[in-house]
C-alpha cells in the first residue's frame, strides 16, 4: 500500500478527521489530504512537536494531542515518520490515535519487514 492509499484509507475510516499530513523524517510532506493541507500542517505540526520535546524531552512521547471545543490536533510518530491531523468537535482521542498509527503501519509495512 502506498501512503497516498493509506491516508485515503484513514480518511475513509475516521470520519473525525477534517485534514491530514504525513511527513517525512525532516518534516517534508509525503502525503496530504486535501492535498492543500500538507504546506499548511507541516510547519504547525513541526512547531508543536519542538514544543512538546521541549517540556517533556525528545524520547518520552510518540504522540502529541491538543483539544479544545472547535476539534483536536492530532501528531503520532511512528515508523520515523510524523502523520498530522486536524479534526472537528468532540473527536474520540484514542481511537484517533490507533489510526493514525495504523495509517503509517499500512503505508510503511514493507520497510518493518
Amino acid at each position: 500500500m502506498t501512503v497516498d492509499e493509506a491516508v485515503r484509507d484513514l480518511l475513509n475510516i475516521s470520519t473525525d478527521i477534517v485534514r491530514v499530513a504525513v511527513l517525512g523524517p525532516e518534516g517534508e510532506v509525503l502525503a496530504a489530504a486535501p492535498a492543500a493541507a500538507g504546506p499548511e500542517l507541516a510547519p504547525a505540526a513541526g512547531r508543536l512537536w519542538a514544543a512538546a520535546e521541549t517540556s517533556a524531552g525528545p524520547s518520552s512521547i510518540d504522540n502529541v494531542v491538543v483539544q479544545d471545543a472547535q476539534g483536536a490536533v492530532a501528531l503520532l510518530q511512528a515508523h520515523g515518520r510524523r502523520i498530522a491531523a486536524v479534526t472537528g468537535p468532540r473527536p474520540a482521542v484514542g481511537l484517533l490515535l490507533f489510526d493514525l498509527r495504523t495509517c503509517l503501519g499500512d503505508a510503511y509495512a514493507e520497510e518493518a519487514q
